[in-house]
């Protein structure tokens, strides 16, 4: 993760890209700890610029123990990066939106992470901006230079994963703005091309 944070630094201030959301959050599959998923990056980097001014990465882990509600942040030293492990409890609903809004006011409160004051707002004085929910969905690229079974067993694979309960109602997101992206999935050998140029024949 630290690799990209000058990249990420440069895109939040670069105000010729149009601001994409105030706070931008990427629920992640892996536990955070100092990694990121290439497909994270893609999206923000290359598949369409996301300038924010803070970018979260947050994984759930839901422990053996039944009430647990804790939870622990690494922001690689910077006041726009993130990265937010929650732990909780097999009998606690994971509502992400509403834990992760106590989290920006602990770390408001503490001067960790800057305000973000709203100019218009149905509350008076409201510190903290809006949020934008990115969950990415795979898809096995054609370019994978893969045998038709081996093909058709990561096709199956990747639809029985998007088969299994909405990441909205699992997370807590139902009414929370989210947004899907397909990313490609790349597995073994790229399918090279072999077009050769046409010469103009008048």
């Amino acid at each position: 993760m630290e690799k990209y944070v000058p990249q990420l630094k440069a895109l939040k201030e670069d105000t010729s890209v149009p601001m994409y959301q105030t706070n931008v959050v990427f629920l992640t599959s892996d536990r955070v700890d100092g990694e990121i998923n290439r497909n994270i990056i893609y999206s923000i980097l290359d598949k369409q610029p996301k300038r924010a001014n803070v970018y979260w990465f947050v994984n759930v882990q839901v422990t053996d123990e039944p009430f647990t509600q804790e939870y622990s942040v690494d922001m690689l030293g910077t006041d726009f990066i993130v990265q937010v492990q929650l732990y909780l409890g097999f009998h606690i609903s994971q509502e992400v939106n509403v834990y992760l809004r106590q989290i920006v006011h602990d770390l408001m409160k503490t001067g960790r992470l800057p305000k973000q004051p709203q100019r218009y707002s149905l509350t008076p004085g409201r510190e903290v901006g809006d949020f934008q929910f990115v969950l990415i969905q795979e898809e096995l690229s054609n370019v994978s230079e893969l045998k038709k079974w081996d093909r058709q067993i990561m096709q199956a694979k990747l639809a029985i994963k998007n088969l299994t309960t909405s990441p909205e109602s699992w997370f807590g997101l139902e009414y929370s703005e989210v947004k899907y992206e397909s990313v490609p999935l790349i597995i073994g050998p790229q399918r090279k091309t072999h077009l050769v140029e046409r010469k103009n024949r008048s």
